[in-house]
Parts: C-alpha cells; structure tokens; sequence
C-alpha cells in the first residue's frame, strides 16, 4: 500500500503556508514604510530583537525535538535536525550583531511580544513529535515573506547595519534548506490521520500568531 504522508491535507498545508508568508510580508512591508519616515536605530533594534529570539529558540527547541523523538527518526534525519540546530545558532549570534550595532540589546529571554508564539511552540512538542515541526515549519516558512522588505532596508540603511544584507543573504540560503527539511519531516513521518490532523492543529494555530511581532505596531523599544 502506498505510503500517504501529507499528500491528503496537502493542499491545506500549501494554503496555510501562503497565508502566512503574504500576513509577514504585509506587515514587514508596514515597518519599513514606517520606519522610513523616521528611521531611529533603536526601533529598528527593537524589530530584530524577536527575530533573534527566534533563532535561539529554535535551538532550543530543536535539540529537545531530538533528545525526546529522534531516534523514532532515520540517522540521515537527526543528521539533518542537527544541521539545523547548529545553523540557527549562527543566525542568533548573526542577528545578534545586526542588533548590537544599532544600539540595541540581544535577547537572553522570551521577548513579551514573542510569548505566545514561545508558548505555541513548547505546546507543540508535548503534543505529538510532528507537531512542533510543523509549527517551525509554518514559522519559517512565513519568515520568508520578510526577506526581500529586509534586504531592500539592509541597503537604504547600510550605515546604520553595515553586515544586514550579507548576514540576511546567508539567512535566505540556511532558510530554503529548513523549510525543505520541515516538509521532508512531515511528509516522511506522517503515517495516519491522527499524525496529519495534528500537524494540521499546528500549523493552524501558529497561522494566528506568526507576524504579530511584523507589525510595527507591536515594536516595543526599551532602553530609551
């Protein structure tokens, strides 16, 4: 019997993930047409910080993914979540600079704005082995729609954060290889109805949280 994997909720999944990237491309389009009316270093921190976060977590996270289900995966598979891991712990300490150099301050805890999404995701992993990587999934893929509004600032404000457009072209790069390697996962272990309608639970809840901390409303700068 062949093997079904996404393939019956695929087009849900495909419209999940297309919702979610055009809500952050929306939003990050927002910041940056805000932000140029008055570009201060320390909001523009302050919009990273989250970002940031995110990256660090996903370490977190990830490494816990494989201390508590990776041997119910394929070795090239915990390989490949160890890439992974590795990677986002470069872009933590990557974005990390991008911030310092505007003045602002790198994150070692959950930022307030992020709660929910941290939440989300730590929820997730305690549900079902799949269910986090399919809310990373749906959070990287939606990452995406902020690249090119970031790229495009990178180069208007190369004084203000010199390494932004280099550091964010690798990002890219490290990006298509995750959202590859989340698809992958969830195509590969997903083996029944209850696995996919978990993944589906997933990704749905983190559609309604993914470009809150986009919006340039919800950019909260301390340090003032």
């Amino acid at each position: 019997m062949k093997r079904k994997g996404l393939e019956p909720i695929q087009n849900e999944v495909d419209r999940l993930r297309e919702t979610a990237t055009e809500a952050v491309r929306i939003a990050s389009e927002r910041f940056f047409a805000e932000y140029d009316k008055d570009p201060d270093p320390l909001r523009l921190a302050a919009w990273f910080v989250p970002r940031c976060w995110r990256e660090i977590e996903y370490v977190f996270m990830l490494n816990e993914e494989i201390r508590r289900y990776g041997l119910s995966f394929e070795r090239k598979h915990i390989t490949a979540l160890s890439k992974h891991s590795f990677q986002e712990a470069q872009h933590y300490e990557m974005v990390g600079r991008i911030i310092e150099h505007l003045g602002g301050e790198v994150p070692v805890t959950v930022p307030e704005s992020a709660r929910a999404w941290s939440d989300l995701l730590w929820d997730c992993l305690d549900r079902h082995r799949l269910a986090a990587i399919a809310a990373w999934n749906i959070s990287e893929t939606a990452a995406g729609g902020s690249f090119d509004a970031t790229l495009a600032a990178s180069e208007r404000y190369q004084d203000q954060m010199p390494e932004a457009f280099r550091v964010y072209k690798q990002i890219v790069k490290d990006e298509n290889f995750h959202v590859g390697l989340g698809q992958l996962l969830l195509d590969r272990y997903a083996e029944n109805d209850k696995d996919r309608e978990e993944i589906l639970r997933a990704m749905r809840e983190m559609v309604e949280l993914v470009a809150y901390t986009y919006k340039p409303e919800n950019v909260v700068v301390t340090g003032r």
